[in-house]
């Protein structure tokens, strides 16, 4: 299950993940973005990683695709978990993605990041 996060306001997003990411989990957060990315344009997103399954490669692939697809309009990403395999695959992920890593104990610091009152 994917939900946003309250803190979420304008261009600034934040979603919390846990249990299973299901097909129709992404097609629901990618319809909220895209009518987002359309009124906005640039968007800054944070995301609270607490699961990493997805239901099936469908998911994965449907998931993989929006953000390929609108990473012209992302500006500020912040990825925040608990684990180091995590932060190692943020890390190879960002030169592509360009998110940045915030270990959970830092969250904070991940949604003032998103918020821009941190240096990007």
């Amino acid at each position: 299950m994917i939900k946003i996060l309250e803190r979420s306001k304008g261009n600034v997003f934040g979603f919390e993940a846990s249990g299973e990411i299901s097909e129709s989990d992404i097609k629901s957060v990618a319809a909220q973005m895209d009518e987002a990315v359309k009124k906005l344009g640039k968007i800054n997103w944070l995301f609270i990683v607490k699961t990493t399954k997805y239901t099936g490669l469908r998911a994965m692939y449907e998931d993989m695709m929006w953000m390929l697809k609108n990473i012209k309009h992302f500006d500020r990403m912040a990825i925040v978990g608990d684990k180091k395999w995590e932060e190692l695959l943020v890390k190879a992920d960002s030169l592509i993605f360009g998110e940045k890593y915030f270990d959970i104990s830092q969250l904070e610091d991940a949604w003032k990041y998103v918020e821009g009152e941190a240096k990007k």
